[in-house]
């Protein structure tokens, strides 16, 4: 334990976050937007009288923020060639232009940052509009503002030149503002560029680790003491067997199968929690994983799964000794003539987890001699997919409620995947939902400062306090410091293997639901009845 410990706890370096296909921003942002582009839109000079764009999206790989973002100016009277992404286009050849001398820029990053030192790269030319006043504030709900830095009387000595300043700030915020007070005469303000910075994700929870429990971890055996005996041995035949996408697994569990055309594996554009909906499987333990990976991982997910394209699929899995397999799949799957049973997308179609889903099972009767998946733990299912079964645990109750919120946020941010649960069932969350024992499910980082971390349920819903389940959200459950929840919060936290090559680390986001229809929750009975 104190090898695994030590190699856990050792500073990853940041790698780029995913950039969020169709999702521009949130409705808060969009109503701000709003607000600024109306602003001065009878000065819009030099761009024809066409509004210029206000904001400008960035991804984690740009040079300019540390984390991903938008960026937005309080004018849109920008000539065409000097809008606002010119100012974090790390070109210090282009500028962003507005014919206003007081002008405010305003940062909305998709995590927290603590903004440590900022920098201003003056304009190519005319350094009366070069800025000589301003303020830099940093704000939770972009409402209240906390001034971290004030500049009087700036002066840029050469063009293209770049000033850096230090911010005395402890704070991680969400939003951050520029706000230009005046420059040197000119009735227009520009400059070249404008960078945060912020220091290097540097938390841990090696103070936790004595009352962590259930270490997998065993130094000789990468799959983890799950996988070290209770597995079949890797013959030729089994993995023959396994690559042959004809050959199918049997029955389990009283569940018929059927055959069900894959369309988009991707509905969402990219994989998404959402893709994971649990319908008869009593494998919520595998649903969970595939929900973390999909938000944390999902460029990993489409690596391993390939489509042939004829209604079968390839997916790349670990055998019990931890090399790498091929194990074929077609459409054929758990449900009825007019209902998929396994895991499916929220239109009850399949998608890459339905597929992945059906890989599994396959790998359990060959190296387990049975199809039954039901009640796969966690531990043991992921180590399937990344190749690496090096887990620990926490039970409920070791953790106060900001250690428990220090070990999601901590592990997340080092690529760790977390699944967890409650000990304890019917137990009222924020007088509307109600908590499931015996069930698993993924954790993702806090979207706000009231929340500690949100758990999902991977029925896609959560059960109401008149059992009823609502759809409506995912299955998103926002988890508070009440006194009440988190002391029956258990935690799995697992290495992503394979998969850390493909993740996000500090700048991982919190998970925001893409749009869809809700549609009628199917969830069986069994399963509500067990949790599983």
């Amino acid at each position: 334990m104190k090898k695994h410990h030590t190699r856990w706890c050792s500073t990853l370096g940041t790698t780029s976050l995913l950039i969020k296909k169709g999702l521009l921003f949130s409705a808060l942002f969009l109503s701000l937007c709003t607000v600024s582009c109306s602003k001065d839109n009878d000065e819009d000079e030099g761009n024809g009288g066409v509004p210029a764009p206000t904001y400008f999206k960035l991804g984690a790989d740009n040079a300019n923020m540390p984390c991903a973002g938008t960026i937005w100016t309080q004018y849109s009277d920008a000539p065409a060639g000097s809008e606002v992404d010119k100012m974090v286009d790390n070109n210090t050849a282009t500028k962003h232009l507005t014919y206003h001398d007081r002008v405010y820029f305003n940062w909305v990053g998709e995590t927290r940052i603590k903004v440590t030192t900022y920098s201003i790269t003056s304009a190519t030319d005319a350094p009366e509009a070069d800025p000589k006043s301003w303020t830099l504030s940093g704000s939770d709900d972009n409402r209240k503002w906390v001034v971290l830095d004030s500049r009087e009387d700036q002066n840029f000595s050469a063009r293209k030149e770049t000033k850096t300043y230090e911010v005395k700030n402890d704070t991680e915020y969400k939003y951050y503002k520029l706000n230009i007070l005046g420059n040197h005469g000119a009735k227009f303000t520009h400059l070249a560029e404008l960078k945060f910075s912020a220091p290097a994700f540097a938390g841990d929870i090696d103070d936790l680790m004595s009352k962590s429990s259930g270490s997998t971890h065993v130094d000789n055996h990468v799959m983890g003491s799950q996988h070290r005996e209770s597995d079949l041995p890797v013959t030729a035949e089994r993995l023959a067997w396994l690559k042959d996408s004809s050959k199918e697994p049997g029955t389990f569990a009283g569940l018929e199968w059927n055959y069900f055309v894959v369309g988009n594996l991707y509905p969402f554009g990219k994989p998404s929690p959402a893709d994971v909906n649990q319908h008869s499987i009593g494998d919520c333990c595998l649903c969970a994983v595939m929900g973390c990976m999909a938000h944390m991982f999902p460029d990993f997910i489409k690596d391993i799964i390939k489509d042939n394209g004829d209604q079968t699929f390839t997916v790349k899995l670990y055998d019990p000794d931890g090399k790498q397999i091929e194990v074929g799949v077609t459409n054929f799957f758990v449900g009825d003539s007019k209902n998929i049973g396994a895991c499916s997308g929220k239109n009850g179609r399949p998608t890459w987890a339905t597929v992945l889903e059906k890989a599994i099972i396959k790998w359990f009767q060959a190296f387990r001699n049975t199809p039954d998946i039901g009640g796969i733990g966690t531990e043991y299912v992921a180590a399937i997919i990344t190749g690496n079964g090096s887990s620990f645990a926490f039970r409920p109750g070791v953790l106060s409620a900001s250690e428990l919120q220090r070990a999601v946020t901590v592990s997340l941010k080092r690529d760790m995947m977390v699944v967890g649960g409650f000990s304890q069932g019917g137990v009222s969350i924020n007088n509307q939902n109600k908590t499931v024992n015996g069930h698993a499910y993924s954790f993702y980082l806090p979207s706000d400062n009231t929340t500690l971390f949100v758990m999902r349920n991977p029925w896609g819903a959560v059960p109401r306090l008149d059992d009823s389940l609502d759809g409506s959200g995912d299955g998103l459950l926002f988890i508070k410091d009440d006194n009440k929840i988190p002391p029956l919060v258990d935690l799995r936290i697992m290495e992503p293997g394979a998969a850390a090559k493909f993740g996000s680390g500090v700048n991982l986001s919190p998970y925001t639901p893409p749009a869809f229809t809700p549609s009628p929750v199917r969830v069986a009975p069994h399963l509500l009845r067990s949790g599983k």
